[in-house]
């Protein structure tokens, strides 16, 4: 793992000033790109309120229990390639469950 991600990543676990904003700043743009790609490959077409609910929903799941997924971090990967991995989870998750509830189709994501 590069320094500035252990950086930041040490900040946010510890609860430092701005380490979550920081967290949030530097893997938005990563999340935005894995959500874009996986309603792609799933043909889900979604406007940009709905992709903006996506990633909120990601980044409050790696908030919850006092970020419980980002604290199973091992660092045999990369932050970014664990940060990917679970964004994928996650909204593959999320859109799963929508579509359960009747709430996704091919044509239409209800935020």
């Amino acid at each position: 793992m590069n320094e500035l991600d252990q950086a930041i990543l040490v900040r946010c676990l510890e609860g430092q000033p701005r380490g979550w904003e920081d967290f949030v700043d530097r893997f938005l743009g990563l999340v935005v790109h894995v959500i874009d790609h996986t309603v792609r490959v799933r043909e889900i077409p979604i406007d940009t309120e709905q992709r903006d609910g996506l990633c909120e929903d990601v980044f409050a799941i790696l908030y919850h229990d006092s970020f419980r997924i980002l604290r199973e971090f091992d660092g045999e990967c990369s932050l970014t390639t664990y940060m990917t991995i679970i964004a994928r989870r996650i909204v593959v998750r999320l859109l799963l469950n929508r579509k359960a509830k009747g709430i996704v189709t091919k044509e239409r994501v209800a935020a």
